[in-house]
């Protein structure tokens, strides 16, 4: 199951999405880089939702600036 979330940093909401899993050993993946939401973005959710079936829990976010995260990036 995936949840959307934020945290703060310096000031900027950053978003993010936690795909749920039993695991106690997990994927963070961060955005690298100046991408639209449907490119990399899209293949980066879909990779988060297949680990987390397989039972690791993904943390993805946006890091500032880029996709739904506030700040400049």
């Amino acid at each position: 199951m995936r949840r959307q979330l934020s945290f703060a940093c310096d000031g900027a909401a950053l978003a993010a999405t936690l795909d749920a899993a039993p695991g106690t050993t997990g994927l963070l993946i961060v955005s690298g880089g100046n991408e639209i939401r449907s490119g990399a973005h899209r293949g980066m959710a879909m990779l988060a939702a297949r680990i987390a079936a397989e039972g690791y829990p993904v943390f993805r976010f946006d890091r500032r600036g880029i996709g739904d995260s506030e700040g400049a990036n």
